[in-house]
């Protein structure tokens, strides 16, 4: 039982540590892309942003729920001691999903055009061919990552996520400076970009089928053993009432994506606003620019989902009630701990953050929209926690029906907000918010009837809530302050350095009053290095 529980901590650090290490590459990647072909003048940014959106959306339809499914089957297939059960259910999942995406690969490449058409943006067409081929190849990525997962290994997923990374940011911007220096147009420099990404994704699945032959040769023995195999159809009909109403959930969302970029640019363009094609389009490359910040915490949460979904699964069968309340309570705290101050800070200190990185023109277009993006932080990653819950639980309905809900009052709020002049582009991340905010209430909500599911809220909410408040006071005053003693103008050193000291104060504020609150417990602390020993140091019980 101990093990299975560092086993969790383990994977869901291990996960943390490479969805950091892959956004910091991300950073390196967009900031530069953008300053590079991005700009008030250019709409290859924007081209670039639209065809990576018909790719989640292509991506998460054929094959997003895989790797929650197999990692839960097969995690229940070892936990029964039935290996030749295992090494079936692996190649029933790659003969279903890796056909399937070869075929998504195949509509996508063909279909470019229909699919730019939709989103009117038909310049995009070279970026969505160039970025096709991924598709297949995270199919087969899938499977290998859910096997891992559920075998409680999550270094070659995490391994293989850094490796993408790595590939796009290379790649990406290599073929971006290249066409940018031979004079090639906006369509093209944008193909060039995107095909980093599908670069990255056919290495990442390369060092899979390397490290699956590794580890196939090292457990050569355990096939040897004599366990019950249930018959190939069964197993096909098991992961597939499992992933599909996963994959139908996500793609709920990821329609969300499609449906910003096709109503963010009509909208714009509509006689009430009045937007030119390329100004919307422009308009458009600063909004996703955000979004890069505002995915920043979700990436850490996902982790936490991937490794909480087996481990509540797990409990609930073995019907250790205790078990499956105190990891829904660590998760929850983390989830609060690490959103909620991130949310404060893109509220307070989105415009400052924004001129680190970026011109002060973009930063002032795109300040306002990540201050609002801020409100849909913590409800963002309490969907990614909650969504597992009820997996776990075997409701997997539930999600369902609340994500649909969700995605009719994203569709809605994006085309009477984005098309009021009074909101304008402001109107894409305020349905956001609300849209994520009504899908975590709801999920929180059936959680609330399964029993012995959902921890008391008071610790779990409060007293981070109540940190970050103090924290969001700290920070604001401090920021206020030295914008004044330093006399500093907006996108100088000074004016940087002046948000690095604010975020600073912020998290020693923060900190100290997660610890003087009580807010954090041990199992939280054991997620770190050394989490033993800084939990003993911190008296923590």
């Amino acid at each position: 039982m101990q093990r299975k529980k560092q086993n969790f901590i383990q994977g869901a650090f291990i996960l943390m540590v490479a969805s950091l290490i892959v956004k910091v590459i991300g950073a390196f990647f967009q900031i530069p892309l953008q300053n590079m072909i991005g700009g008030e003048e250019s709409p290859a940014f924007g081209l670039f942003s639209a065809a990576y959106r018909i790719y989640t959306a292509m991506l998460i339809i054929s094959t997003v729920g895989l790797p929650a499914a197999l990692s839960k089957m097969v995690a229940e297939a070892t936990a029964y001691g039935r290996e030749r059960e295992v090494r079936r259910i692996v190649r029933v999942a790659a003969g279903i999903f890796v056909p399937v995406g070869v075929l998504a690969t195949v509509v996508l490449f063909f279909g470019a055009g229909t699919f730019a058409g939709w989103i009117k943006n038909p310049d995009a067409q070279l970026a969505v061919m160039a970025i096709a081929p991924s598709v297949a190849m995270v199919a087969i990525l899938s499977v290998f990552r859910g096997y891992y997962q559920g075998r409680s290994n999550m270094v070659p997923t995490a391994v293989s996520q850094v490796i993408e990374a790595m590939g796009k940011l290379f790649a990406g911007l290599g073929l971006a400076y290249y066409a940018k220096q031979h004079g090639m147009d906006d369509a093209v420099v944008a193909a060039l970009t995107v095909l980093g990404v599908t670069l990255g994704e056919v290495v990442a699945a390369g060092y899979m089928i390397v490290q699956a032959g590794i580890s196939r040769r090292r457990s050569e023995t355990v096939h040897l053993l004599s366990d019950a195999v249930r018959p190939t159809r069964e197993l096909a009909k098991t992961l597939l009432s499992l992933s599909i109403p996963i994959t139908i959930s996500s793609a709920v969302m990821s329609l969300t994506d499609l449906i910003d970029v096709a109503l963010i640019a009509a909208r714009l363009q509509s006689p009430a606003v009045g937007m030119t094609a390329e100004a919307a389009t422009t308009a458009y490359g600063i909004y996703t620019g955000t979004v890069n910040f505002f995915n920043l915490p979700q990436t850490l949460i996902t982790a936490l989902a991937v490794s909480v979904l087996p481990t509540i699964a797990s409990a609930r069968a073995s019907q250790n009630f205790t078990k499956v309340s105190k990891t829904m309570g660590t998760t929850l705290r983390l989830t609060m701990i690490i959103t909620l101050p991130a949310g404060a800070g893109f509220l307070l200190l989105s415009g400052p953050i924004l001129r680190m990185f970026y011109s002060v023109g973009v930063s002032e277009q795109g300040g306002p929209l990540m201050a609002m993006l801020g409100f849909a932080v913590p409800a963002v990653a309490l969907v990614a926690v909650t969504n597992a819950t009820l997996q776990a639980f075997g409701r997997i309905d539930l999600p369902l029906i609340s994500m649909f809900l969700g995605a009719v009052v994203k569709m809605l709020g994006d085309y009477y907000l984005i098309g009021n002049p009074n909101f304008g582009i402001l109107g894409a991340p305020i349905s956001t918010a609300v849209c994520y905010w009504l899908i975590a209430l709801l999920n929180l909500f059936h959680i609330a009837r399964l029993p012995h599911a959902l921890p008391p809220l008071g610790k779990t909410v409060g007293r981070p809530l109540a940190a970050t408040v103090g924290m969001g006071a700290a920070t604001y005053l401090s920021h206020t302050v030295l914008l004044r003693v330093l006399g500093t103008v907006p996108g100088t050193l000074l004016d940087k350095l002046a948000t690095l000291v604010a975020i600073a104060v912020a998290a020693v504020v923060y900190v100290v009053l997660l610890l003087l609150l009580r807010a954090i417990e041990r199992e939280d602390v054991l997620l770190l290095p050394k989490g033993e020993k800084i939990a003993n140091l911190l008296h923590l019980k």
